[in-house]
């Protein structure tokens, strides 16, 4: 186990925690790391804006739909979505990927292989971390093991899981981040603090992308949770209470490094609210909470301890829904998945329909149906269809009208029926904006 664990005084609260059954001493390390804020370990952060008293985005009816096993390991440490609002969760010290409905049954989708003598720094076991998911199902999840095995691993659709990359032994590959447009991958290593950039290719090439004090550790954690917006990777400093955000050049280099937040206590991973640069962030302290930061910086509070929370970890939104994981590394104490809805879309920046999208690629969407919308689809559907009969039905009685004026007007029947013909060849697929002005011209 790493120097600084022997070192450190061990915190009250990771002398009362449960050590996994299946972690060994993990169990304790991780207590000792992600007590940290609890024990005032984190350097004090900049000065932070002031937090808001109204939040533009409610949340309502919290609820906990699937509970795991502490003792054995299962602790929820980062979230991907399927099409269908199923969630694919990485259990940290299990070294499990599981897929929970929403119904919140679970089924075991993959284990990642079991190393003899792991050596992973902070935690000094094999521990399995950041995933996402890619539009033909696959899953791509960090692996931590302290030896020639860690890595990021690719779970097929169909459960084979095989090695993509090598990382580095002596890093910490934490947060992982898809960018669908460019098909590439962003790591969050938090002991090296940097960022690394990861072709999606049949010859994957990895480079350190991105390094800086800003994203290293100032006591055991940096860079941790990931994500990719607008030309830009978003990463979160656990030790230093901050949000970043790093441009992406043309040319594809990392720009200069810029602090977004403050004085967010813990924070791990996060999510954006939609479209917009509003986000979730999962603050993982004793007192857990789900907090929305604005693009000014300041922060409120949306869920607490009170609501289910044991130690968030990751937070993903979807069809107006928001996932978030717990791992209890503090308590011990059901870690679990919990999902509430949003009442309220953000004002601002933000647009209401905004929160019906993936919060990683809203413009680039699963081509799979969502459960969500069939009910919409099939009102769609009915409508579209209300709407063709309409147009009929006004086709023919201008059809019928346009025959009465001809015949008022003396005009040749055979006409009439000439005009008549041509108007029941039109294409039926026209929108109706293109029959009106059909029966303009008639």
């Amino acid at each position: 186990m790493p120097r600084l664990f022997r070192t450190a005084p061990l915190p009250r609260t990771a002398r009362r925690l449960r050590t996994p059954r299946t972690g060994g001493a993990l169990g304790i390390a991780l207590a000792l790391l992600l007590s940290a804020p609890a024990a005032g370990a984190i350097a004090a952060p900049a000065p932070t804006p002031p937090t808001s008293p109204k939040p533009s985005l409610r949340l309502t009816d919290p609820r906990i739909v699937a509970h795991f096993n502490f003792d054995a390991g299962q602790t929820p440490e980062n979230i991907a979505l399927e099409p269908d609002g199923a969630a694919d969760l990485t259990l940290a010290l299990a070294r499990q990927v599981v897929r929970v409905d929403r119904h919140g049954a679970t089924r075991l989708l993959a284990t990642l292989p079991a190393v003899a003598n792991p050596q992973t720094p902070l935690v000094g076991a094999a521990v399995v971390s950041g995933i996402v998911r890619t539009k033909d199902g696959s899953l791509y999840v960090a692996y931590n093991t302290g030896t020639s095995e860690s890595g990021v691993y690719r779970i097929s659709p169909n459960g084979n899981v095989t090695k993509f990359v090598d990382l580095p032994a002596n890093g910490f590959a934490n947060g992982l981040a898809l960018d669908q447009q460019h098909k590439r991958l962003y790591v969050a290593d938090s002991v090296l603090g940097t960022v690394r950039r990861i072709s999606l290719a049949k010859q994957p090439e990895v480079t350190v992308w991105a390094t800086g004090a800003a994203l290293e550790p100032s006591t055991f954690i940096g860079a941790n949770g990931i994500k990719v917006r607008d030309n830009a990777v978003w990463v979160s400093n656990y030790d230093r209470g901050t949000l970043l955000r790093i441009p992406i050049e043309k040319n594809g280099a990392a720009g200069s490094i810029r602090t977004q937040a403050t004085g967010l206590t813990g924070i791990d991973d996060f999510a954006f609210a939609g479209q917009s640069t509003t986000v979730l962030a999962a603050l993982n302290t004793v007192d857990g909470e789900l907090v929305l930061i604005r693009p000014d910086g300041t922060h409120t509070v949306l869920l607490t301890r009170a609501d289910g929370l044991s130690g968030p970890t990751a937070v993903a939104i979807r069809h107006h829904r928001v996932y978030v994981t717990s791992g209890a590394f503090l308590t011990g104490i059901d870690p679990n998945l919990l999902i509430a809805d949003v009442a309220k879309p953000e004002s601002g920046d933000g647009k209401a329909e905004d929160h019906g999208k993936t919060e990683d690629n809203a413009k680039d969407e699963d081509p799979g149906q969502r459960e969500d919308h069939a009910k919409d689809e099939d009102h769609a559907k009915d409508e579209d269809q209300g709407r063709d009969q309409d147009q009929a039905r006004d086709e023919d009685h201008g059809r019928d009208q346009d025959q009465a004026r001809d015949e008022d007007r003396g005009r040749d029947q055979d006409q009439a029926d000439d005009q008549a013909g041509d108007d029941n060849g039109a294409d039926q697929d026209a929108d109706e904006d293109q029959g009106e002005d059909s029966r303009t011209r008639g």
